[in-house]
């Protein structure tokens, strides 16, 4: 097979892929978000081995589950779920979990910490995967409608952005500008790097994904300017994230989604990223719904009972209105419609939700127990942009020089277990030197 015969089977290999169920999606995400409870709330050992242990236990599990062991998906979360089970009953009584719940919120950051370094371990494992056959296509990005692994990986990029979000309206406002302005420059020079570069090596590329142009680090970019500037002007992110939300379904609903899935042809730049440009107002509501997430997490004038109850409320309504929305207007990654955009909602409530009760109830000194966010998430936090970069970079290098799609099962794993272990050691090598970029 010739380059140009391979490239022409890449391209047909990811077509068409209408994913799979939304509990299945789900269950492929709370495996990993397990797995690092499990590290969190029971460290065995030093730096160095401990590095090791949640590669085992984190990075190593994540890649049989997708691989492997792909079938085995529910035995594997029950598993875990055992494991979780056994060490929180062994350590909390029912007194200690209440007494934990009247406490104040401390306004911990080792959630968003914690999520944050999570959503950019399981988007670079992803990015590489999806390139090899034992990676199953329905955890790849949907052509229109459906759920995958993927698709939801997107959105949870977008919602973590929207966490670490710096509001102008407060603090040193010149300093918070300025960082912003330096992180859309980031993100538009990326963008611009990618593009070329795709062009220049005839790299495969899926144009109905973004658009010709356009790509993930443009979306990013919108987000970040266009949410800055809407709460510039008001303080009211779970409001002005539903008002946008219901504006662009109006929009798809009125003419926008059949622009889109149109055969129209690609000849204007409007037309030639009809994808890239339409979604970014769906992402624009994940993001504002994230700011208001974090101010749930800011807020210590409550128990942390209150949060708990914040999040549960969330939880049922988000996800009574995903299962709701997708019988009438079936979600869409491609679009970021309302569908989409509340089951990614869904998802990271959820998750926040379970992951701080742990942060509130293991983060007790007088019982001598802590929440510590495993090593390796710390790291990628550290340099989370830098880490999806390089990342990125040999994802590319590694598809350039090899026919992923041809290679066997056994060569898959050994790959996957280096480029992990590649771009995992280069940010643990940065945080242990103290080095941010």
């Amino acid at each position: 097979m010739d380059n140009v015969s391979y490239k022409k089977y890449h391209v047909t290999f990811m077509e068409n892929n209408d994913g799979t169920t939304i509990l299945h999606t789900f269950f492929r995400v709370l495996l990993t978000v397990q797995t690092a409870l499990l590290c969190s709330i029971r460290p065995m050992f030093q730096e160095q081995e401990q590095y090791a242990y949640e590669y085992v236990s984190i990075i190593l599990s994540m890649i049989t589950a997708h691989t492997i062991f792909v079938d085995q998906l529910y035995v594997i979360n029950f598993v875990t779920f055992c494991f979780i089970v056994y060490e929180f009953c062994s350590t909390n009584s029912v007194q200690d979990i209440y007494k934990a719940l009247t406490k104040l919120n401390n306004v911990s950051t080792k959630t968003i910490t914690f999520l944050r370094g999570l959503t950019y371990l399981i988007t670079v494992f992803c990015i590489l995967a999806v390139d090899f056959k034992d990676f199953p296509r329905y955890l790849a990005k949907t052509e229109r409608y459906g759920y995958s692994l993927m698709d939801t990986g997107v959105g949870l990029f977008v919602i973590m952005s929207g966490l670490v979000h710096k509001d102008v309206s407060g603090g040193n406002w010149y300093s918070i500008i300025l960082s912003n302005a330096k992180f859309l420059t980031v993100l538009i020079s990326l963008g611009v790097v990618r593009f070329v570069s795709i062009k220049q090596l005839d790299y495969h590329e899926h144009v109905t994904e973004y658009g010709v142009h356009w790509n993930f680090f443009f979306t990013l970019a919108v987000c970040k300017l266009v949410s800055s500037i809407i709460l510039y002007y008001s303080n009211k992110p779970l409001l002005l994230s539903s008002l946008t939300l219901i504006f662009h379904e109006g929009l798809l609903y009125f003419g926008l989604q059949d622009w889109v899935f149109g055969e129209n042809d690609r000849e204007s730049l409007i037309d030639a990223n009809r994808e890239g440009i339409v979604s970014s107002l769906g992402y624009v509501s994940i993001y504002l719904y994230a700011v208001y997430i974090r101010s749930i997490f800011r807020n210590s004038l409550v128990s942390t009972y209150e949060i708990l109850k914040k999040f549960a409320l969330n939880v049922v309504i988000l996800w009574s209105l995903s299962f709701f929305m997708n019988i009438f207007r079936p979600t869409s990654r491609t679009l970021a419609n309302a569908g989409f955009c509340l089951y990614i909602e869904a998802i990271i409530v959820t998750v926040s939700m379970v992951v701080y009760f742990f942060e509130v109830v293991y983060q007790d000194k007088e019982r001598g127990l802590s929440f510590n966010v495993p090593y390796t998430l710390l790291a990628i936090n550290q340099n989370g942009l830098l880490y999806f970069l390089v990342a990125n970079l040999l994802t590319g290098l590694i598809n350039i020089n090899i026919r992923t799609l041809l290679v066997n099962s056994f060569t898959t794993f050994i790959i996957l277990n280096m480029y992990m272990m590649l771009t995992l050691g280069f940010i643990a090598y940065l945080k242990c030197k103290g080095i941010k970029i």
